[in-house]
């Protein structure tokens, strides 16, 4: 059995590394087609209609290769993420400081309060991981791994512990990187962002300890009530616009802002969560193995096509979240990744109103310009857009 998830988990790093190399194949196969066109024999030339034709296909093209290579990306990091589960300890660094609780031994799954099943990746509640945390319950699952409620002896409270796995466990440096964006992450103070306290390594498991917040998601709300009102979408928006601005203003960008990436607790403050993708303008990050990562509904089209990113990308998913809570759907939706990152390159949104007739023209005017196509006709800041929110 051992020899047998050894093999699955090999190949599915020989899978990754593959799948980079023929990325940076397509994508160099692509730039040499440009590099031709412009390199024409002296004397020749291209009429301007076949020389657009030839631009648009090689965009479009270009649009196909990193579509497909998100799809790929994100099946690839599901399975290594079921493989790492069930590996035995010795596969992927040694045994966790794992004190049991009492009952079973054998992993589980438990239900969150969103009512989906979340792999425990071995942990149970009771469990104690490190001799510091105590857990208490899964509260979720996501690309990077999964989120528990514990109980922190040195501090005396409840905290929320991120174990991570995916394809930051398959990297060899991802430790290292890790710990470089979690120490950018900590300057950070602000009351709309969750503060993190630590991160650790236990036998090879890495995980992040953090405050904790009972409250729901704007997912939970949205989920339960299609779309919000106006003025308390404004509410919203206005404490995650100060708390973007904050980030930025340290060289964080999010990358991966979404609905349920924003949390408000019991004094209706938002919080949000989840930096794991993010990455410092001027260092390093974890996605430097180039290995798209997001959320498809919610990236700009520089993500998309794995381009440079910088604030104006988070204006672009605070845009398609805004979207999202004033007419109870993304700006766009599909069968499967490729098709809504095909849509965020290639699509306009349909404008606001043609889902909400009531709403204001502001409102519309606002969200269409965070989801311009060029980051140069968004809002340049959270601030700027903050300070574009009506008042109603």
């Amino acid at each position: 059995m051992e020899v047998l998830v050894l093999l699955v988990i090999f190949g599915s790093i020989t899978m990754w590394i593959r799948m980079r190399n023929q990325h940076a194949e397509r994508m160099a196969e692509i730039e040499a087609a440009k590099i031709g066109r412009l390199a024409l024999p002296q004397g020749s030339s291209i009429d301007p209609a076949s020389q657009e034709l030839i631009d648009q296909r090689l965009a479009h093209l270009e649009s196909i290769v990193c579509s497909v290579d998100f799809e790929l990306n994100a099946k690839i990091n599901r399975l290594a993420s079921r493989q790492l589960q069930v590996a035995p300890p010795a596969v992927h660094g040694g045994a966790p400081t794992v004190t049991r609780g009492p009952g079973p031994d054998a992993p589980t799954a438990e239900v969150s309060p969103q009512g989906k099943t979340a792999p425990s990746l071995g942990l149970k509640p009771g469990d104690c991981l490190a001799d510091r945390f105590t857990v208490e319950r899964v509260l979720g699952h996501g690309g990077m791994g999964s989120v528990f409620l514990a109980r922190d002896k040195q501090l005396g409270e409840s905290v929320a512990v991120k174990v991570i796995g995916g394809f930051a466990l398959l990297d060899p440096a991802a430790a290292g990187r890790m710990r470089r964006e979690v120490s950018t992450a900590r300057r950070i103070s602000h009351p709309n962002i969750v503060r993190i306290h630590d991160i650790g390594e236990s036998g090879g498991v890495l995980f992040l300890s953090m405050e904790y917040v009972a409250g729901p998601s704007l997912l939970d709300m949205l989920s339960r009530y299609g779309r919000l009102p106006p003025r308390q979408v404004r509410e919203l928006f206005s404490q995650i616009c100060d708390g973007l601005e904050a980030a930025h203003a340290e060289g964080v960008i999010h990358r991966d802002l979404k609905p349920g990436n924003i949390l408000t607790d019991d004094q209706q403050r938002v919080k949000i969560i989840d930096f794991g993708i993010a990455r410092t303008t001027h260092a390093e990050g974890m996605t430097s193995t180039g290995v798209i990562l997001g959320t498809p509904e919610y990236m700009a089209p520089e993500q998309v096509k794995g381009g440079i990113v910088d604030a104006r990308t988070d204006i672009y998913a605070l845009g398609a979240v805004l979207y999202h809570a004033l007419c109870g759907r993304p700006p766009f939706a599909g069968s499967t990744p490729i098709a809504v990152s095909l849509s965020q390159l290639k699509e306009n949104p349909a404008p606001p109103r043609t889902h909400v007739p009531d709403l204001d023209e502001a409102w519309e005017k606002i969200v269409l310009k965070a989801l311009a196509k060029d980051p140069a006709h968004r809002f340049q800041s959270a601030r700027a857009l903050r300070d574009a929110l009506p008042i109603q």
